[in-house]
């Protein structure tokens, strides 16, 4: 039988949730659970014997989706029924939630990878650099921890420095690496396995003009300045950005660029809904954050190669069992810090047109990389 969610705690398994819910994704450092049963239990007065702050892993078919730790547990009764609540994260989440403490807080000649695991000793998390991660391994010169902030917002600064993300794996560690080029094994097709499609395209962070400043390093400093324009941006919008560190990141033109793309990128997205947790009907593998996926949408006027940026699973008496997919432009993505990190595949979106049209034998035009999904 698949998609059988399962929480070990205390050395016990616990299934029969009656409501779950489950979030994974490429921006969230820690993995989230939600899970809730409510029986009919004549007679029965001991709640499940889960506390905050155990030990906890959270499987799918006996695959860990989440492995950290019990936040809260919500025990509740009436006349007819008992109900138990109980929620958690990622062992991640302790970076998020935790101040950055290492000796003097200074590092010289360090790699992000080697400031990641100095911070995170402390917390017992493991450190798993990706394929397409070699920066992490690369020097940075001088890395402070500012006063106050947190091992996620310290370690932050350093992957956008490196132009790297930072995700968890779903068996506690912190992965430092970028997106693959992983395909989904099933297409996304509207009138197939596509049960409801909301698209949201905005314009609140995007900006006819991006201009990056600041201070590059040599003989002698002197000021830098980069500009990249969003040509489907009809206003004037200007936005000026500070450069985080111009002697060892990309250039102001780069880091203006990459402003103008990732901006774009993250503002036009959609959520997709498919039946099962699971990939070719039950038959395939779990629908994962990082994969790229063929998306066949008209109606949000979206045909193209999608990046699946979050997946929440879900199961409740409404809806059954069904597996939300949040899809970005790939774009999005390939550009971090300035930095082309990796060219679309011949069958990703800078082949697939985002519309239909003349011109290709696969009855789809092809688009320039100015073309975004909210402007068609």
């Amino acid at each position: 039988m698949a998609d059988v969610c399962e929480l070990r705690v205390g050395g016990q398994i616990f299934g029969g949730w009656t409501d779950i819910e489950i979030q994974r994704g490429l921006e969230q450092l820690a993995g989230e659970f939600s899970l809730q049963v409510t029986e009919r239990w004549p007679g029965q007065d001991a709640p499940r014997p889960i506390v905050p702050g155990q030990r906890a892993v959270l499987t799918i078919d006996g695959e860990p989706v989440v492995t950290g730790y019990v936040d809260e547990c919500n025990p509740g009764y009436d006349a007819a029924s008992t109900w138990f609540h109980v929620s958690g994260r990622d062992k991640t989440a302790d970076l998020v939630d935790s101040s950055a403490i290492h000796k003097t807080g200074q590092w010289k000649g360090a790699s992000m990878a080697r400031i990641a695991r100095d911070l995170l000793a402390p917390f017992g998390v493991e450190v798993a650099v990706g394929a397409r991660a070699g920066a992490a391994n690369q020097a940075i010169p001088s890395f402070n921890i500012e006063e106050g902030e947190s091992v996620f917002d310290c370690l932050e600064r350093a992957a956008r420095q490196q132009a790297l993300m930072m995700w968890t794996d779903g068996r506690g560690r912190l992965v430092i690496d970028l997106p693959g080029t992983d395909h989904a094994q099933t297409a996304l097709n509207e009138g197939d396995n596509i049960l409801r499609a909301d698209g949201k395209f905005s314009w609140r962070e995007r900006y006819s003009e991006y201009i990056v400043k600041g201070q590059a390093r040599g003989h002698a400093q002197h000021a830098v300045k980069g500009s990249a324009k969003d040509a489907s941006v009809n206003r004037h919008r200007p936005l000026i950005v500070l450069a985080e560190d111009n002697a060892h990141g990309p250039s102001a033109a780069e880091r203006a660029a990459w402003e103008c793309t990732v901006r774009r990128g993250r503002a036009n997205r959609a959520t997709i809904r498919v039946q099962s947790w699971r990939q070719a009907g039950d038959a395939g593998p779990l629908w994962a954050p990082g994969l790229r996926v063929t998306v066949n949408a008209p109606r949000l006027r979206i045909r193209a190669e999608a990046l699946i940026v979050s997946v929440t699973y879900l199961k409740n008496p409404n809806d059954g069992t069904v597996c939300d997919l949040e899809i970005a432009d790939p774009r999005a993505f390939d550009l971090l810090s300035g930095v082309r990190t990796a060219k679309l595949s011949s069958h990703g979106a800078s082949k697939h047109g985002l519309a239909s049209g003349k011109g290709d034998p696969r009855g789809k035009k092809k688009k320039s990389d100015d073309d975004d999904w909210g402007s068609l």
